[in-house]
């Protein structure tokens, strides 16, 4: 498999969402990583998205700017389906593992109180995903 180019700062968040998520590549972390903030940024206002994209990595900023428009009303359940479907696996459990991971790499990276703002806007079974 190619390696997907990364900056330095891509490099490091994917590295921390692949150690918590005990995954085997980078690679495969960046992609969870990706399809989480994805669907994410389609459950918050744009507005927020922005704020909470300020402290990531370029690419990730980049590809959060292009999503605009309302929240999505989403379940837990819609939100793993989601995610799930843009990497590629039908095991929810993993994957809520994986997202899990994301987002705890995401709380450390966010601009302070951005996080809690973000959880404020989420349904309950979604915000839990934080903890």
């Amino acid at each position: 498999m190619t390696e997907i180019w990364q900056s330095a700062p891509m490099r490091t968040f994917a590295e921390q969402v692949r150690q918590r998520a005990d995954m085997s590549s980078s690679d495969e972390a960046s992609r969870v990583a990706r399809a989480t903030l994805t669907t994410l940024a389609q459950a918050v206002s744009a507005g927020q998205v922005d704020e909470l994209a300020e402290g990531l990595p370029e690419e990730l900023r980049d590809e959060l700017s292009q999503r605009s428009g309302q929240a999505r009303s989403l379940d837990k359940t819609e939100f793993l389906d989601r995610v799930s479907g843009e990497i590629a696996t039908t095991d929810l459990e993993t994957t809520e593992h994986q997202v899990r991971a994301v987002l705890t790499t995401l709380r450390q990276w966010a601009p302070a109180g951005e996080t809690r703002d973000t959880v404020a806007q989420l349904p309950g079974s979604i915000a839990g995903l934080f903890e």
